[in-house]
């Protein structure tokens, strides 16, 4: 079905398919291609002057990030509080001492990475049905009862099922909050806002770290109820959505012409060439689809054609986070305890990782854009291939001194890996995929990225635990050839993607240009 319509400015646009475009595709919109010149040629600070409400609505992905970023310390560090043990641990027949059994320490984390896989993927459906914001808020709601069912635990069993449930939502409101978030973004804040998310989820790892760090003393249950309870606020924070306006992207794909234009002043105020950022908009979705399936977006449709290579792309770099040894750092922590130094000290180091991190994030915004994104990634996991080599060597060297070098190079390798490794492939899967199969495309990438994450947590305490592998510190030799292999795949099909523009990502995957040379285009 279709229809033609007269927008506030004069040009008949037509709407088929549930897509607007300009009704005469072959007339070139000067116009256009000069907004988008003008949009390519201003420097970050400028947007940022420019475009100051996109950050205030941008603040409901970074709650996500924040909610995100508590659940996966929370789910991995409070098993090595004293109270935490007490409750769900068991106790060394040699040495009397509490630890957790290697099973339940891979399932409680593992299994609530399987929940994020699941929420990730069934939220694409859900979000192009009912809406980003929609879908956001449904996640939210149902977070609070996981996190109600982990507080209420009294058995090993009903804490897994509260960490599952919680995971479903966290895992939904990752691929949902990246995908708004490079909806609203322009050009030159889409790098600063997805690494603002990045900074935002960091920030909450170290603090709820921080929050694990000041309940070590207390051996009653309320500690580890206390560290879960605090989601319940980050969980609220999220209601927020209903405020913000819907991604144009979104209403655009369903035919909502108006509603569009309405979002799109709501994001860039009325004075700010919304017609023109309509009909840049209305081209580039007509663009994509004249190359692609004429009906709505799908997860099949990710896999076919020119789509195949993006999202394998993304994979890659979503499920190299687990390649890279991100579950081994998770529970650095953990494994720093069992090694001899004490919890106090362990937790210190630990936050402070997490700390650098965020001032690491914060003064690259100066200078990615220069590096390039493709740089970054390649860099990041180079130097991961060395850092982990590092950490396994240490792990021959039987004494306190060696005790906190382990400890330390353990925690610089967090900043690093966020910095170059996570924060790059957050920033560039959602540049990767073309706008129309964005969410869909999030949508497959965080399943990855939560099963990649499942397996390394379900394995990795077998590699280093006491009473499995006993590895210990010797593990980050297992990474550090993981991390090769990363580094060779990602020459060949990871692209850079700094400074360009949706449409010169469009075409350089039309024209079967390698990934490793967009840098030329």
């Amino acid at each position: 079905m279709s229809e033609s319509k007269i927008d506030d400015s004069g040009k008949v646009e037509h709407i088929e398919h549930g897509k607007a475009c300009p009704l005469n595709k072959d007339e070139p919109d000067a116009a256009i291609q000069e907004f988008r010149a003008r949009e390519e040629s201003m420097s970050t600070w400028q947007a940022v002057k420019s475009y100051k409400r996109i950050f205030i609505y941008a603040i409901v992905p970074f709650f996500g990030g924040m909610a995100y970023g508590y659940d996966t310390v929370a789910s991995s560090a409070t098993v090595a509080m004293p109270a935490f043990l007490m409750s769900f641990g068991a106790v060394n027949p040699v040495t009397h001492s509490l630890y957790a059994p290697s099973i339940w320490s891979a399932l409680w984390t593992a299994m609530a990475n399987l929940g994020q896989a699941i929420g990730a993927f069934s939220i694409g459906p859900l979000a192009e049905r009912i809406g980003r914001r929609y879908a956001i808020v449904s996640c939210a709601l149902l977070s609070c009862a996981g996190v109600a069912v982990q507080f209420t635990a009294t058995t090993r069993w009903s804490l897994l099922i509260g960490k599952i449930l919680n995971g479903v939502c966290i895992g939904g409101i990752m691929a949902c909050g990246t995908t708004y978030a490079a909806d609203i973004a322009p050009l030159k804040l889409r790098g600063p806002i997805l690494q603002g998310l990045v900074l935002f989820t960091v920030a909450m790892q170290g603090t709820a770290l921080g929050i694990i760090r000041a309940m070590v003393p207390n051996k009653a249950p309320v500690a580890w109820k206390i560290v879960f309870a605090i989601q319940w606020p980050v969980a609220v924070l999220l209601f927020l959505a209903l405020l913000i306006p819907e991604s144009p992207t979104w209403l655009l794909s369903q035919g909502k012409v108006d509603a569009t234009r309405a979002s799109l002043v709501r994001l860039y105020g009325q004075n700010n060439s919304i017609e023109l950022r309509l009909q840049s908009l209305q081209m580039t979705l007509a663009a994509e689809a004249s190359t692609q399936s004429q009906h709505k977006a799908s997860f099949i449709e990710c896999f076919q054609a020119r789509n195949l290579k993006r999202t394998l792309t993304v994979c890659l770099m979503m499920f190299g986070t687990g390649l890279l040894g991100v579950a081994f750092l998770n529970q650095n922590t953990y494994i720093i305890l069992t090694l001899g130094l004490p919890s106090a000290h362990a937790y210190d180091v630990g936050v402070g990782g997490f700390f650098l991190a965020c001032v690491v994030i914060i003064v690259s915004w100066l200078f990615t854009d220069r590096i390039g994104h493709r740089r970054l990634w390649l860099i990041g996991v180079g130097g991961n291939v060395l850092g982990m080599a590092t950490v396994g060597g240490l792990g021959f060297v039987n004494n306190h001194a060696g005790l906190w070098a382990i400890a330390v190079v353990m925690n610089l390798l967090i900043p690093w890996q966020i910095y170059t490794c996570t924060g790059m492939a957050w920033t560039m899967t959602p540049e990767i995929a073309s706008s129309r199969l964005r969410q869909h495309t999030q949508s497959i990438g965080f399943l990855v990225q939560a099963v990649s994450s499942w397996l390394f947590h379900m394995i990795v305490p077998y590699m280093y635990n006491t009473d499995a592998g006993d590895l210990g510190a010797k593990t980050g030799f297992v990474f550090a050839g993981l991390s090769a292999l990363l580094l060779g795949a990602s020459w060949f099909v990871v692209p850079e993607t700094a400074g360009r523009s949706v449409e010169e990502i469009d075409a350089a995957y039309e024209q079967g240009i390698p990934p490793r040379k967009f840098h030329k285009i």
